[in-house]
């Protein structure tokens, strides 16, 4: 049944100039080709907020986190906030005092590539918001947390924020600084975003919107919205002038998953959009990162959705312990980075990532590196480690 709904998805776009060629991944690896060097993991968070969490045991170790802040300003990487389940022996199955755990510390990589030891934090706990990196700082939009600092969900429900603002790391004061920009249209979580010329462009659901940074006091401008199924945890990055939408996953109201193969590009110019070939898999919760003016570069995704299907079913039935064990036996999300060749209008598979991806975790460009940080491996389970992503 899943892939059913899985391909039902992908074809569910309008038909006329907006239909989509036939999905096509070539048989051969060709295009962009990837190395990865790892960096240093994701230091341990350092705020003791709670007893149920042994920050200052002998032990502690940075467990990883999803839905970090993450981007590049000059030659520093920021990685703030995120979200994990940092109780001993107690996961997003399991019954605990704090659920999930959104965190506001933040960590400065510096020049060197090692991170900075210096004791940095937001003003609130804050994951899952749309970054990006601009010579101005990093763009953070949305998300969703605590005010005032961190917190579980097991304590009070979390937040969404329409927040909108600019984070830069000062390296003579040591310290962020924020800027801060018109509030969205309205809050969100899972957006994504890029930048074209001056101007940055957000969707999120049915919605899609646009701020020139260069007269911020216009406010947010509401934007032709995808011609494609509504959807969030969707990818999103700016190509030759265009911005890229691709995949995701909605639900109905009854809870049924959708998970979404369609992609579609943005003229900016022309106010229009264009359905592209469909992904050869759902990649909702990756990455999506232009290379050079020819290629897309697009990771992440989990090819298991019959276990999702099953999860949503067990979850409704009241069956923790399968649930628990299903998540228990999830083996990693998908592993293969695709490649989107512009001039051919093909996907290419173009290498394997080292272990299994991280999702809900921005890329972010550092010099000539593509650096992916922390993230999520397996349902509720993170990983500290952090990768720089070479092209040839």
């Amino acid at each position: 049944m899943r892939r059913r709904t899985f391909a039902a998805a992908a074809a569910g776009a309008a038909a006329g100039p907006l239909a989509a060629a036939t999905p096509a991944l070539a048989a051969s690896d060709i295009g962009p080709q990837v190395a990865f060097h790892r960096l240093p993991d994701l230091p341990p968070n350092p705020t003791a907020w709670n007893d149920a969490i042994p920050v200052r045991s002998p032990y502690w170790r940075q467990l990883g986190l999803a839905g970090l802040l993450v981007g590049s300003h000059g030659p520093y990487l920021i990685a703030a906030g995120g979200a994990n389940f940092p109780e001993p022996a107690l996961t997003v199955t399991r019954p605990n005092r704090l659920g999930k755990v959104y965190w506001s510390d933040a960590f400065v990589m510096g020049p060197d590539r090692t991170w900075l030891d210096v004791r940095l934090s937001l003003p609130d706990s804050l994951a899952y918001s749309a970054c990006v990196s601009t010579p101005s700082g990093v763009l953070v939009l949305g998300g969703e947390g605590f005010r005032g600092g961190p917190s579980g969900t097991a304590l009070a429900p979390a937040v969404k924020f329409p927040d909108a603002f600019r984070l830069r790391y000062d390296p003579a004061a040591r310290r962020l600084i924020r800027e801060d920009l018109p509030d969205l249209p309205r809050p969100m979580s899972y957006a994504v975003a890029a930048l074209i010329g001056t101007t940055v462009y957000a969707a999120e659901g049915a919605d899609f919107y646009s701020l020139d940074l260069a007269h911020p006091s216009d406010g947010w401008q509401t934007l032709p919205p995808c011609p494609g199924p509504a959807r969030t945890v969707a990818l999103g990055t700016a190509l030759n002038g265009s911005f890229h939408l691709l995949s995701g996953r909605s639900s109905d109201p009854d809870g049924t998953w959708h998970f979404h193969r369609d992609a579609y590009s943005y003229n900016p110019l022309t106010s229009a959009w264009t359905r592209l070939p469909d992904l050869p898999w759902c990649v909702t919760a990756g990455q999506a990162w232009p290379l050079g003016d020819r290629y897309l570069l697009v990771a992440g995704g989990d090819k298991d959705l019959d276990r999702w299907n099953l999860i949503q079913r067990q979850t409704a039935a009241g069956h923790p312990d399968i649930v628990t064990w299903l998540y228990d036996h999830h083996t990693g999300f998908n592993r293969e980075l695709l490649a989107y060749d512009t001039l051919h209008a093909r996907w290419h598979a173009v290498g394997d990532f080292p272990g299994p991806s991280q999702l809900t975790t921005p890329a972010a460009r550092l010099g000539d590196d593509l650096v992916l940080v922390s993230g999520e491996v397996r349902p509720g389970i993170r990983t500290p480690a952090v990768w720089a992503l070479q092209f040839e």
